[in-house]
């Protein structure tokens, strides 16, 4: 009998920056405390941008300058959700309190990455007391993140505060990017949403030497995992034209979805969510855009949640904007998966998207609501 054909992985869609997605992926950086972020985004974008500064928040400001066109701006946010330290136990155990929300379900036995305020990182692991000798009431039970801890593998407090651990030290997962059995598939840690930061940097690095009329901004915001609230201080610095947030959305591919996109399906354009109802004309001109660029594209409606649209579409009088979204399993884990071809044909469309923007394309958009 002749042995059965092995099936190979396909070959990597398009060119993505793998390095910068390790980057941006393996960055510390939850609600906060996002500088180890926002310091990658900046790297990538020093040589890039005319204009590169800060809010007093934290967010990165990078602008592309143009030919006297209007301002458009991409938003992805580069905070993560994580931990607290909330309390040093005498045996040396820390207690955590969440940031920006992570299921307790998934982060029994997962490393995370302490960063005291000196910037010294060490490794611990979450943990709880053992199931063993628990009645079976006990054992069906989901743990509360009360009932866990972090394990430094120290003695005592006094070991932990020769560390330099204090009470409120940032508490990060730790994950290493790596591409996945099929190549076309990326895991990491943060995905949610340094996919989306890491769209905005690859936009404005595709534009270098080309010519365009928009003032095309690369905006990495903060908070907004606990509230959009960098969302809000950035789009009144930037006060944008167009702006467009760049967010994850759920994964429809994987057993009992309800909602979202599948993985590889290409652009994901957001109608509406729960934080805001994306502008129809600016929907429109993408779909346009997708079948000129030949990108294959799916619409998500997703009411449980928002994105950094949700704060800036209420800005001044009214922000023309939407989402775009990457589809990822598993966000607000320690390990996220997303796929190539959603990442490059998100930012082909969106560098032409703003090689394209001119004020007659504005008005139009401004007319649709009139």
């Amino acid at each position: 009998m002749a042995e059965a054909t092995r099936k190979l992985p396909a070959e990597p869609y398009g060119e993505l920056d793998l390095e910068l997605l390790r980057r941006f992926s393996e960055a510390n950086g939850i609600c906060g405390h996002e500088k180890g972020a926002s310091r990658v985004m900046a790297e990538y974008l020093k040589d890039v941008a005319d204009e590169l500064r800060y809010d007093n928040l934290g967010s990165l400001i990078a602008c592309k300058r143009g030919t006297g066109g209007p301002k458009v701006a991409l938003f992805g946010h580069l905070d993560e959700v994580g931990f607290l330290v909330k309390k040093i136990e005498d045996s040396g155990f820390l207690r955590v309190i969440n940031v920006g929300g992570m299921w307790p379900h998934l982060l029994l036995a997962q490393e995370v990455t302490i960063t005291t305020r000196e910037g010294q990182e060490y490794l611990g692991v979450i943990s709880s007391p053992p199931p063993h000798g628990m009645p079976p009431e006990e054992r069906a039970k989901v743990k509360e993140l009360d009932d866990l801890f972090v394990d430094l593998g120290v003695n005592d407090a006094d070991e932990v505060t020769a560390l330099g651990i204090r009470v409120g030290d940032p508490i990060t997962p730790r994950t290493a990017f790596r591409v996945m059995n099929n190549p076309n598939y990326l895991l990491g840690k943060a995905w949610d949403d340094r996919a989306g930061a890491a769209v905005a940097t690859a936009v404005l690095r595709a534009l270098r030497g080309t010519a365009h009329q928009a003032d095309v901004y690369a905006v990495g915001t903060v908070q907004e995992e606990v509230g959009l609230r960098g969302a809000q201080t950035a789009g009144y610095a930037v006060h944008p034209d167009i702006a467009i947030a760049l967010d994850v959305t759920l994964a429809s591919d994987v057993p009992d979805a309800k909602y979202g996109a599948p993985l590889g399906s290409g652009v994901t354009l957001c109608l509406m969510d729960g934080s805001v109802i994306c502008n129809r004309e600016l929907v429109y001109i993408m779909e346009e855009l997708c079948g000129r660029l030949g990108l294959s594209f799916t619409h998500d409606i997703f009411l449980r949640g928002g994105t950094d649209s949700g704060a800036i579409h209420k800005l001044f009088d009214g922000v023309l904007n939407m989402t775009i979204s990457i589809p990822a399993r598993a966000i607000h884990s320690h390990r996220a998966v997303i796929h190539r071809k959603d990442m490059a044909d998100t930012i082909a469309l969106l560098t032409e998207f703003c090689r394209l923007l001119d004020w007659p394309m504005v008005e139009r958009i401004r007319r649709s609501n009139r």
